[in-house]
């Protein structure tokens, strides 16, 4: 599979990720926030409202006593993992195929031992790395960042084949990828002052119900700038793998909408060849091998992921005349056959 340096703005990924949203705000956000409040939510839950398994310790750094949730530590062991694959998942079916549904999030317990394995070798390798300095540590991080969209586009992977996957397909590219995602450092400053309002004028008790209710309520502005920064690393993956590129191949134009069209030739699953991927640039030519075999292919797919599901009508993009999009066009041979049926009727 060939994988791309990706040298387009971060204004212009942020830009796709906003049409891409336009009028589906509310369901992308929602599905987000499910996600959040399973993975970060429930634990906060179990630390501060539940008292069963805890563990009160000094902290030596902090100097103070501190609680600890042995329910919440298992949960975050256990289901991380599983919720973050999730995420991949119904972002992936969000931007290659405007389906959205925030049950998609559950998607990862189809290859749960995969996600658990996955999560746990990541965590292993970033924590050896921040055994020399920080900085590598963060690094590492950003090295290994594309590992769960590599096994929620296809979960038949394995656990190292998605690690050195996301390595390849990083090289390079791990400055862009942090500067997209501190480039919305101020709108996740600015979503949080709500929150900070409510704690400073409650000032509830730690390990408080209270305490849980405010953040919960608080953290519903943050959810709109994370699902916002999601659906652009998503965009990003979709650009590295090369399913989508800019229409002329240069890094100083904007993405322009009209420049893409949907393409079912290629893919990141387990039958596509990722050669030409799921945009291509308009006025590409096709390649006339890869079309015909799409439909038989499509349903050999693994199930879970995105890729294998048939594309549909997109209204995102506008194919043009000459190249039309295989499977937005299901009935052009009938409609080709027209012309020929005229001069019948004039006789």
């Amino acid at each position: 599979m060939n994988y791309y340096i990706i040298n387009e703005p971060c204004g212009a990924i942020r830009a796709n990720a906003r049409q891409l949203m336009n009028n589906n705000w509310i369901q992308v956000v929602l599905g987000v926030a499910l996600y959040y409040v399973l993975l970060v939510m429930v634990p906060e839950f179990f630390q501060n409202c539940v008292s069963f398994g805890a563990i009160t310790q000094w902290n030596g750094y902090l100097q103070q006593n501190q609680t600890i949730s042995v329910i919440a530590a298992f949960y975050q062991m256990f289901f991380s993992g599983v919720f973050v694959a999730g995420l991949c998942s119904f972002l992936l079916y969000f931007v290659r195929l405007r389906d959205i549904n925030p049950g998609y999030i559950f998607n990862g317990f189809e290859y749960y031992l995969k996600t658990l394995l996955l999560m746990i070798v990541m965590c292993v390798f970033i924590f050896l790395w921040t055994l020399l300095l920080i900085v590598p540590g963060i690094i590492a991080a950003f090295r290994y960042s594309q590992c769960f969209y590599v096994l929620a586009d296809d979960p038949k992977k394995g656990i190292m084949q998605c690690i050195n996957e996301s390595k390849q397909m990083m090289t390079g590219n791990k400055m862009k990828l942090f500067l997209l995602d501190l480039s919305f450092i101020g709108w996740l400053l600015l979503s949080s002052i709500p929150m900070a309002v409510l704690m400073g004028i409650l000032q509830p008790d730690d390990n408080t119900i209270s305490y849980f209710v405010i953040m919960f309520v608080g953290m519903i502005p943050v959810y709109f700038p994370i699902a916002y920064m999601q659906t652009a690393d998503t965009i990003f993956y979709e650009m590295l793998t090369g399913h989508m590129r800019a229409a002329d191949g240069t890094s100083h134009k904007p993405f322009n909408e009209a420049d893409y069209y949907w393409n079912n030739g290629g893919g990141n699953g387990s039958s596509g060849n990722g050669d030409n991927g799921y945009w291509q640039a308009a006025g590409t030519p096709q390649q006339p091998q890869g079309t015909p075999q799409q439909p038989q292919e499509v349903p050999q797919q693994s199930q879970g992921a995105p890729s294998m599901r048939p594309l549909e009508q997109d209204s995102w993009t506008a194919a043009p005349a000459e190249h039309p999009a295989p499977a937005e066009h299901p009935t052009a041979p009938a409609e080709q056959s027209a012309p020929a049926e005229q001069p019948t009727k004039t006789e």
